[in-house]
């Protein structure tokens, strides 16, 4: 049997390649959740677009303070020495990349 947490990352991930379809992008999940399955790194969990990268992560629960308010659409966030990252819903990001198709699509 496989195991809960295996298995809720499974659907999760069959999820987001679902609502990424629905804004008429391509989107695959990869085999056993394993990038090198399909000669990319074994984080990469599904490809958006033919070329970009994603790891699809389920948590419980996130911490309030990296969550963006109803009040705006990304947050950036960044550590003193280290990256910035811009946090912003599954379905605002996937909107800004459809734009973007089309847009490159014309």
């Amino acid at each position: 049997m496989v195991a809960k947490n295996k298995a809720r990352g499974t659907y999760y991930e069959r999820k987001c390649v679902e609502l990424a379809k629905k804004h008429d992008l391509h989107a695959e999940r990869t085999w056993g959740s394993d990038g090198r399955s399909r000669g990319l790194p074994q984080e990469v969990d599904m490809v958006l677009e033919h070329n970009i990268y994603i790891q699809c992560k389920k948590r419980k629960k996130l911490a309030k303070h990296l969550k963006p308010t109803s009040n705006i659409h990304v947050q950036f966030v960044g550590e003193d020495f280290g990256e910035n990252y811009a946090i912003m819903s599954q379905e605002y990001y996937l909107t800004l990349v459809a734009m973007l198709k089309e847009v490159s699509n014309g």
